[in-house]
């Protein structure tokens, strides 16, 4: 006789096994287009890439992308043509785009948030002609104002002077 009965579980998990394996390459072929066919800006900026079933029954699926940020999913949604079209031209048949706010990680989170912030280096000192510039300037406006109104303009002239000289 020869050959005994398959178990039921082993074609269930023979079967599933199959599908799961066809969409996780899709999701991989999907999220290999999304990066291909965009810039290091969508690639910096994105959380994550998966597909989901198109609108209707054999529709293109509908490609999901998690960014970090709600303005920039705004901003690409409105330019979905341009992604659709990319993608398109690299060989992905997606029949729509989703973009969703998805934070970063956060162990990606922390080692940005350790990295050493640059402290600002100081500004140049203003000379006694520009003091008396600013001086001249505020001298008719009332006390709190002119306090305020003179430390605004010396901040404004040291960081122009600063500019100025960096650009030399």
């Amino acid at each position: 006789m020869g050959s005994e009965p398959t178990p039921l579980s082993s074609i269930i998990s023979t079967v599933f096994e199959g599908q799961m394996s066809k969409q996780s390459k899709a999701q991989t072929r999907a999220a290999r287009a999304w990066f291909v066919a965009n810039g290091d800006r969508e690639r910096a900026h994105t959380t994550g890439v998966w597909t989901r079933q198109g609108p209707f029954e054999g529709a293109d699926p509908v490609l999901c992308v998690a960014v970090d940020s709600g303005l920039l999913a705004q901003e690409l949604s409105c330019n979905k043509d341009i992604y659709l079209s990319r993608l398109a031209y690299a060989g992905a048949a997606i029949s729509d785009i989703r973009f969703s706010v998805r934070a970063r990680p956060r162990e990606e989170v922390r080692s940005v948030s350790k990295k050493k912030k640059e402290q600002p280096k100081p500004l140049p000192p203003l000379s006694e002609s520009e003091l008396r510039q600013v001086a001249e300037a505020t001298k008719d406006l009332p006390d709190g104002l002119r306090q305020r109104a003179s430390q605004a303009m010396c901040a404004s002239l040291r960081r122009n002077k600063a500019n100025t000289s960096r650009k030399s």
